[in-house]
């Protein structure tokens, strides 16, 4: 199985304009839905979780303070670089150009932002840190627990944002796994099982990232860990969730076995879509990406049998 090959066909289905249009009527709504519910019920939110925090030695809540507002910081560098600089050259060249040119200059631009700054601020880590920490000790621990809080609380809508988008996904899975296929894979007929019983697989698996989530929490308040943490759990996810059900609808023969000695690619794979939730705007493409991406795993295995 080559990788290259399924990434750049999952890359050129996902400008598809039909596949675009699921991703933000899906996308937009449920965003909205959790911006609500964060403005509706913030000083809840936060008098909760500022109690949930206040064993937390200073020391530590520093540190992640620190941590935190570094990666809301860069996070906020590539949005309004991108909004700028998309308000002052869009209208000069991508005027005429077709839907998927900027579609494509969407998210090669945030791509591009997001590595630009995250070498920018890596690069000068210990200043930045430094200086940050620095801040954060001379304001008082009241003060510095309610902006954890409140950075925290954001985190946690936000992964149950792409948590929720993730389930959504299946039900409107097939017709555009069906479309892409007729287009990239014509000739291959399908014979599934269909014996995998893949929704009791989707129920256990949401099941089981819910509640290592919870049980995962404390390391949340640990500077480094509390990314990688929901990356592992959001590689898990998606790998197993997601290749379990394009093998339910598209998989016969010796399909399986095949994805099982493929298993490292895929588990890397899984890692690079799970990677896209932690990045502004291309977020709402993350579970969509990893279904499409598994569906050319799958086909070129299928093939190839």
């Amino acid at each position: 199985m080559k990788i290259s090959v399924c990434i750049s066909k999952t890359f050129k289905n996902l400008f598809d304009p039909d596949v675009l249009k699921v991703v933000f009527i899906l996308s937009i709504p449920v965003f909205a839905f959790y911006v609500g519910a964060l403005f509706l019920f913030w000083d809840q939110i936060i008098y909760f979780v500022s109690n949930l925090i206040f064993w937390i030695p200073f020391s530590v809540l520093k540190l992640n303070g620190a941590f935190f507002i570094m990666f809301f910081l860069w996070f906020i560098s590539v949005v309004v670089t991108f909004a700028i600089i998309s308000a002052i050259f869009s209208p000069l060249f991508l005027n005429k150009a077709n839907e998927k040119i900027h579609y494509l200059y969407v998210i090669s631009s945030i791509l591009f932002f997001s590595i630009f700054y995250a070498f920018i601020f890596i690069n000068n880590w210990d200043f930045i840190y430094f200086e940050i920490q620095k801040l954060l000790t001379i304001l008082p621990f009241d003060t510095v627990s309610k902006t954890v809080s409140a950075i925290l609380s954001i985190y946690v809508f936000y992964n149950f944002f792409i948590l929720t988008l993730f389930i959504l996904v299946f039900f409107f899975a097939k017709p555009f796994l069906e479309a892409i296929k007729d287009v990239e894979y014509p000739d291959v007929e399908i014979n599934s099982d269909r014996t995998l019983g893949f929704k009791r697989i989707l129920l256990k698996d949401v099941l089981i990232f819910l509640i290592f989530f919870v049980l995962l929490f404390p390391l949340f308040f640990i500077p480094v860990v509390n990314v990688l943490v929901p990356l592992l759990l959001w590689t898990k996810l998606y790998h197993d969730s997601f290749l379990y059900f394009v093998c339910n609808e598209y998989c016969f023969g010796e399909t399986l076995k095949k994805l099982e000695e493929n298993r490292l690619k895929t588990l890397f794979l899984a890692s690079i879509a799970a990677s896209f939730n932690f990045l502004p705007i291309i977020n709402f493409f993350a579970p969509f990406f990893a279904i499409i991406l598994f569906f050319h795993c799958v086909m070129q295995l299928q093939t190839s049998v």
